[in-house]
C-alpha cells in the first residue's frame, strides 16, 4: 500500500520509541511522510490556567503552556533523530483526551496509516485504565499498526 502520511502518537515511551522507528522504516520503504503527535494531558483536579513554577525555577507559568512547550521540545528532539535519517517529519502536540486527539490528529493531517506503541497491560490495570491504542485501533478510519514491545516498561 502506497502510504503518504504516516502518523505516530508518542507519549515518549520506549514503546513508543520503537513505534516511531518502525515507521520511520515503512515511511522511508514507501516514501511517506511522518507526523509526530504527543496529546498532553492535565492530571486530574489542576486546571490547564493552573500556575506553575518549572523545574529549575523561573516565573511561574500556566499549566497548559508549561504542558505543551515541554512536549514540543521532546518531540522536536525526536523529529530532529528522524530528519538526520533523510526523514520528512513534522510534530504536533495538542491537550485533551489522548483517543480524540489522536483521531482527530490522523483525520486533520490526511494520514492513511497510524502506527502506535502499546504497553501490552492486562488484567486489573488494563481494566481500569483501558488501552488507548486498543480504542484507536476500533474506531480509526484509517489502518492502525501496533508495536508491542515485551516487557518494555
Amino acid at each position: 500500500m502506497p502510504w503518504k502520511t504516516i502518523l505516530v502518537p508518542h507519549d515518549f515511551s520506549s514503546c513508543a520509541n520503537h513505534a516511531a522507528a518502525l515507521a520511520r522504516d515503512v515511511a522511508r520503504a514507501t516514501g511517506a511522510r511522518l507526523i509526530l503527535a504527543h496529546v498532553a494531558e492535565i492530571p486530574t483536579g489542576l486546571g490547564a490556567d493552573t500556575a506553575i513554577v518549572p523545574e529549575g525555577g523561573g516565573a511561574p507559568i500556566k499549566l497548559r503552556d508549561y504542558a505543551l512547550t515541554s512536549a514540543s521540545e521532546r518531540l522536536e528532539d525526536i523529529a530532529a533523530r528522524l530528519r538526520k535519517d533523510d526523514m520528512t517529519v513534522s510534530i504536533t502536540v495538542v491537550m485533551g483526551g489522548p483517543v480524540d486527539e489522536i483521531l482527530r490528529a490522523a483525520t486533520d493531517a490526511g494520514a492513511d496509516l497510524i502506527v502506535m506503541g502499546t504497553h501490552g497491560r492486562t488484567g486489573l490495570r488494563h481494566l481500569i485504565t483501558g488501552s488507548v491504542t486498543e480504542k484507536v485501533v476500533r474506531h480509526a478510519s484509517v489502518p492502525v499498526l501496533t508495536v508491542r514491545v515485551p516487557d518494555a516498561e
